[in-house]
This record gives C-alpha cells, sequence and structure tokens, in this order.
C-alpha cells in the first residue's frame, strides 16, 4: 500500500479581514509521487504550499508530513525540524544578496552542523546538477547572475540536504525553454 507523504484534510484558508482563499481542500499525495498544482494566479496555489512547512497555518483543517501534523505545531524545535526535511524553492528564488552562491546554497548544512568540506562539496555538487559550474558561479553574489541562474541556485540550496519533500512554486519560471527543458 502506498504511503502518504504530505496529506491536506479540509483546509481552508481566510487570512485576518481578507477573503476567503482555500475552501475545503482534502488530498493526500503519496511518497516518490511528483503532484503539479494548476490554476491562476491568487487561486491559492502558493498559499496551499507554504502550509506544508507551517509558513502558513490553515484556518481549518489539518495539514501532516509523513504522518506528523504540522498545522499548529508551535515550538521552534519542531519547526526547524520540520523545515530541515523540505527543500523549498520559491518564485523569487530568495537568495540572500549578501551571501556567495556557494554560502547560500550551503547554508542550511552549515545549520545543521554539517562540516565544511561536506558543505563544499555538497554545494558542488548540487550547483552542477543545476548546470552552474561551482568554479564560475559559487563565489559571484545573486546580484551578479541573470534571473534564470538565480532560479537555478534557488533550486540548488534546495536540493542541498536532500529533502524528502521538495516544494516547488513557479522555479523555472525565468528560464529559456532549453534550459527549462534541461531542468
Amino acid at each position: 500500500m502506498p504511503t502518504v507523504g504530505v496529506e491536506f484534510a479540509k483546509v481552508s484558508y481566510t487570512p485576518t479581514g481578507g477573503h476567503l482563499v482555500l475552501r475545503d481542500i482534502s488530498l493526500a499525495l503519496e511518497e516518490g509521487t511528483t503532484t503539479a498544482l494548476l490554476g491562476r494566479s491568487g487561486s491559492g496555489k502558493t498559499t496551499l504550499l507554504r502550509m506544508v512547512n507551517a509558513l502558513v497555518q490553515p484556518t481549518t483543517g489539518t495539514v501532516t508530513v509523513h504522518g506528523r501534523q504540522v498545522s499548529g505545531v508551535a515550538h521552534e524545535a519542531e519547526l526547524v525540524d520540520l523545515r530541515r526535511g523540505i527543500g523549498y524553492v520559491i518564485q523569487e528564488t530568495g537568495l540572500f544578496p549578501h551571501m556567495t552562491v556557494a554560502r547560500n546554497v550551503s547554508l542550511a548544512l552549515e545549520l545543521a552542523g554539517r562540516p565544511k568540506a561536506e558543505c563544499e562539496r555538497r554545494a558542488r555538487e548540487v550547483l552542477e546538477l543545476t548546470d552552474l559550474d561551482f568554479d564560475s558561479f559559487g563565489s559571484r553574489y545573486p546580484w551578479q547572475l541573470s534571473g534564470g541562474q538565480r532560479q537555478r541556485a534557488g533550486v540548488a540550496r534546495a536540493l542541498a540536504l536532500d529533502p524528502p519533500v521538495l516544494l516547488m512554486d513557479e522555479p523555472f519560471g525565468a528560464l529559456d525553454p532549453l534550459t527549462r527543458a534541461e531542468m
């Protein structure tokens, strides 16, 4: 029997003082599968993704990751543990402008206490995986990259910890068609 990786059970969301964004969403995503959420701009796709790593709390319903309820998690240590198991590529890449590409990519590894050599080895590996040569791009800053290169660096960062859950919010929007197909 397939194992559920992420589940939304009767999830609704209305921001304080706002209008209903999500209504009664129930969806079980099996481990090892790829699921795409399609919808118009503003339909709640990003909000739903942000619920998986507890950046947004549902107004009603529950969200679980690997059988563990994430909606309502309040302890900082639990949030850190949850988020270390989830790679998240946001639309705007979210790279820290004052850090090099290599440091951006390896930051989660550093925060997890991994040795410096492992951080550099893994940064090199995931940058190469996203077609960014470590020796050419690792020492650059995000503002020195094209939009597509920044998006690929964001994907590399999300892959660095080899997370069991990977959330991708329009990760290839700034890529040209050939590079998008390669990714």
